[in-house]
Order: C-alpha cells, then sequence, then structure tokens
C-alpha cells in the first residue's frame, strides 16, 4: 500500500505541459502535478491567471512557468514545447486540456463556421498540441499523454453537435496513440468529465440551477476541479503504468 502510495504521488524529476492552464481545471492539474514534484509549464491565453497558477505552484515549493499561446497554432506550439525543453527539459507529462464552446445549440441553428471553429478548439487542437511534443517523447523513449473529453463524447447530451463529436473524436484519438506508440513507451489515457463547477460554469449558470442539477447526479454533487486533477495525476504517475487507451469517466455517476 505504501508503495502504491509512493508512486502515485512522485512525479519528481519529470517535466509537464498543461494547455487551457488558465481556467479553473488546468489549474488544479497543474496544481496537482506540480505538488506530486513535477515542473509545470503551464500554457494558455490569459497571461494574469498563468501568473497565479505560477504563483501558487512557487508559492508550495513547486517549480512552475508560464507560456502564453493559442493551441490552435502549429508554429507557436513548435516554439513553445522548444522553449520548455530549454528551460525545464523535454516534456514527460503532456496534459492537452483547452478546449471549450459545449454550449447548448439544436443542430439546425448550428452555423458551419461554427462547426469548424468548435472542431478546431477541441479536437484539432489536441492533435497539434500532441504533434509537437511526440517528438521529444519518442527521442526519449517514454512520455505519458493525457486528454482531457467529455461525457458529451460518450452519449449524447444537450451540448452541440460540434463539441460532442470533437470530444469522441478526443477518444478515440486516444485510443489510437495509445496502440501506435505503446512499443515506444508512451502511455495514452483520458479523462472524460460531466458538468464540473468552475468560474466559468459559475459565471454561466445560476447557482438554483447549479443545485438542481446536482440534486440528478448519482452522487449527489457536480464535480470539482481538483476530482479531475487527481484523476490526471494518477494517470500521469507510474501508479498507472499498466494502463493506456483507457477513458476514465469521472461523473459522479452520470453515464451509468
Amino acid at each position: 500500500m505504501n508503495d502504491f502510495m509512493d508512486r502515485t504521488k512522485s512525479l519528481q524529476g519529470r517535466v509537464a505541459l498543461v494547455t487551457g492552464a488558465s481556467g479553473s481545471i488546468g489549474a488544479e492539474v497543474s496544481r496537482a502535478l506540480a505538488a506530486r514534484g513535477a515542473a509545470v509549464a503551464v500554457h494558455g491565453r490569459t497571461e494574469s491567471a498563468l501568473g497565479k497558477v505560477v504563483a501558487d505552484i512557487g508559492a508550495a515549493g513547486g517549480t512552475a512557468v508560464a507560456h502564453v499561446g493559442d493551441v490552435r497554432d502549429a508554429g507557436r506550439l513548435d516554439a513553445t514545447v522548444a522553449e520548455i525543453a530549454s528551460t525545464l527539459g523535454t516534456i514527460d507529462v503532456l496534459v492537452p486540456l483547452a478546449g471549450g464552446d459545449g454550449v447548448p445549440s439544436p443542430t439546425a441553428e448550428l452555423t458551419p463556421e461554427r462547426w469548424r471553429s468548435v472542431i478546431e478548439t477541441d479536437l484539432t487542437s489536441v492533435f497539434l498540441t500532441v504533434h509537437a511534443v511526440l517528438p521529444g517523447m519518442l527521442e526519449r523513449g517514454g512520455g505519458r499523454i493525457v486528454t482531457v473529453a467529455s461525457s458529451a463524447g460518450r452519449r449524447p447530451s444537450q451540448a452541440n453537435a460540434a463539441y460532442a463529436a470533437a470530444k469522441a473524436g478526443v477518444v478515440m484519438l486516444t485510443e489510437h496513440l495509445a496502440k501506435e506508440y505503446a512499443t515506444s513507451g508512451i502511455r495514452v489515457n483520458c479523462v472524460a468529465p460531466a458538468i464540473v463547477d468552475t468560474a466559468k460554469l459559475r459565471d454561466r449558470m445560476p447557482a438554483a440551477r447549479l443545485d438542481a442539477v446536482a440534486a440528478h447526479v448519482p452522487l449527489g454533487r457536480i464535480g470539482r476541479p481538483e476530482d479531475i486533477a487527481e484523476a490526471v495525476a494518477f494517470l500521469a504517475s507510474d501508479a498507472s503504468s499498466w494502463i493506456t487507451g483507457t477513458t476514465l469517466d469521472i461523473t459522479g455517476g452520470m453515464t451509468l
């Protein structure tokens, strides 16, 4: 038991990249990886939010650096990965978490422009981020990638069709990569959360509505960012060393 707990909590000497780290979930994932000893590169579009994450990690005795950018920009992603390699080292753990825009919309009203935008933001960006990091992992002879899908990509929901298709694509991309690169020592897994209590959600949904949603969750509450972070940290750790190609549903029982 002690050996299992030590391996779960130890990412000492590892370098991690977390995209979408300026959001509530990405920030918590970054803190969780840093708490286990990883040096974390936090990536996002909001410099002030990234600065807070870096400060939080530093105050707790960890190491973090911020990189501002857009995960839809392949050239900039390649440059960022090179910068991280020169400052922290080759990336061992990748969490391509950036994305969003699952706001409900009838498919008949979903414009081709929005479809393309959501697919680009939630699926193509994951490919581009993985594509930028894979060469270093292959040269190093291993790595861990934890993608982030959604319960909307696991079964039909109220999210818009483009978001559902993109997140389902993330699940299959995860499985494809896991099989393709298993012999190269690269493990690829996915987490698929349902509704999570984030700042963005609080801005969009009143507290009374959130309470109503929580009442329908089998475990009696909506998710918290730390629920996702703990799962990601486990999949990034040696405790999950015989797990690859798996999608972990973090839904409080909502997908039962």
